[in-house]
This record gives structure tokens, sequence and C-alpha cells, in this order.
């Protein structure tokens, strides 16, 4: 009996993928789904170029001649527009695997919560900084000059941390809705109305004075200041603050939540 019983664990352990192996093939499954979604290219690697294109071709002249750094202003912005919308992409791919089914599968394999959702994260990491180096590029390009190259590292470090809280915490709001996809739909649709309505790219100075408080507490203008601090070489102050107290919450929420919603019985 005993042998019997050893014999079974063993052949289950063999069975069983290494984490390694299980993370590696997530990531390649992204990986290959994301090369051949065009629309998610176009808003990884074209949309937030074009605003800040855009936006500098408009206000770009004026502001410099008045020596101010329009392109350096948003740059900042557009690497945080980039992270974004790498999170609302993943967020509605882990919708549509999860309103197809393949989610249930994946939690009935002999995988854990962590090593599927690492393999998605790694994907939106690899998606964020191929979208970053364009933001950055271009931004260059239209004469942007950040304070410093350490300045500049720090500011893409964190925007990366951005588009990794932010992609959990879009999936974990969409995997707890009754209609992932819809709502995934929803928060893709209201991202650039509500990056509007922050400091992405217009100072807040120039706002009216009843609007200014409410514009430069809305949860996404700390983050864009932040990097903007980086990347001027000046000291983030209260907004770096801020910036961490959103992250910190939705790095716990957005962890506790897709885990939760990964182990969760079909």
């Amino acid at each position: 009996m005993t042998a019997v019983l050893g014999s079974s664990a063993q052949r289950s352990r063999t069975m069983r993928p290494s984490s390694w192996r299980a993370f590696s093939g997530a990531a390649w499954r992204n990986n290959v789904r994301l090369s051949r979604n065009g629309a998610s290219i176009v808003s990884a690697f074209v949309i937030p170029g074009m605003f800040m294109l855009a936006f500098w071709a408009v206000f770009g002249h004026a502001a410099s001649s008045s020596g101010f750094d329009y392109a350096l202003f948003l740059m900042a912005a557009s690497m945080f527009q980039a992270v974004m919308f790498t999170a609302g992409g993943s967020a509605m791919a882990l919708a549509v695997d999860a309103e197809s089914g393949l989610l249930s599968r994946m939690r009935a394999m002999p995988i854990s919560a962590g090593v599927a959702i690492g393999g998605r994260i790694a994907t939106d990491v690899l998606r964020s900084v191929l979208s970053l180096l364009t933001v950055v590029v271009l931004g260059l390009l239209c004469g942007a000059r950040p304070d410093s190259f350490r300045g500049l590292l720090s500011a893409f470090l964190v925007a990366l941390v951005m588009g990794v809280v932010l992609g959990l915490a879009f999936t974990g709001i969409c995997l707890r809705a009754a209609r992932p996809v819809q709502l995934a739909g929803l928060i893709q649709g209201i991202e650039v109305p509500v990056l509007m309505f922050s400091t992405a790219f217009i100072p807040v100075t120039t706002l009216p004075d009843w609007l200014e408080p409410v514009v430069k507490h809305m949860p996404f203008s700390p983050l864009i200041d932040t990097n903007r601090a980086l990347l001027n070489g000046s000291d983030p102050g209260g907004a770096g603050w801020e910036a961490l107290a959103w992250l910190s919450a939705g790095l716990l929420l957005g962890s506790v939540w897709v885990i939760g919603a990964f182990r969760r019985k079909s």
C-alpha cells in the first residue's frame, strides 16, 4: 500500500510542470497573442506618441518661445499614458480569457495563481518597455531635455511600476465583474477622458482657482507630477507621497483581487 501511494505521489510530481516552465509558457502565449493583435500594438506604440506629437505641434512653439520645455512636460504625460494603455489592454485580454472559459481551465491545471499572473505581468512589462522607449525617443526628437540620464532612468522605472500596479488594479476590477469584457471595454473607453481631467497635458497653474485643487489631487495627477519632477531633477514633494499611497493601495488591492479571482471556483 505504501509503495502504491509513493508511486502515485511520484507520478503527480512528474506530471506537475515546474514553476519556471509554467511561467515561461504563460508569458510566451501572451506575447504571441499580443503580436497578433493589431489594436493592442496601435494603442501601445502609436496612440501615446500621436497625443504627444499633436499637443507639441499645437502648443510647443509658443511654450518654447517663453522658455518652457513643453516637450519634457509632455513626455511625462505620454509615459504614463503608454503604461495606462498597456494596463487597459492587459485587463481586456484577461477578461476575454475569463469569459471564454480559459481561466477556468487554467484553474484546473497544477500551477499556482502567482505563476499564471506572473506570466501576464511579464508580458505587460515587455510591452510597457517598448512603448516607453517609443515615447522617450519621440520626446527627445521633439526637443525634450531631461535634467540627467539618472532622472530619465528613474522616471522610466517608476512608469514601469505604475503600469504593473494599474494592470493589477484594472484586471482585478474586471474579473470581479459579472461581465468582465464589458467592464474592460468601459475602462479603455474612459482612459483618455479621465487622463484629460488631470495635469497630463495642461499645467495646473493655468486652471481656474476652483478647479485647480480638484485636478491636482485626481489619482492620475500625482503619478504624472512625480515622473515630471524626476525628469526635471526636482523634488516630487507631496505629489511623490500621494503617488506612493495610490500605488501601494493599487498594488495591494489589485494583487488580492486578481489572485482571488484566479483561484475562485467556476
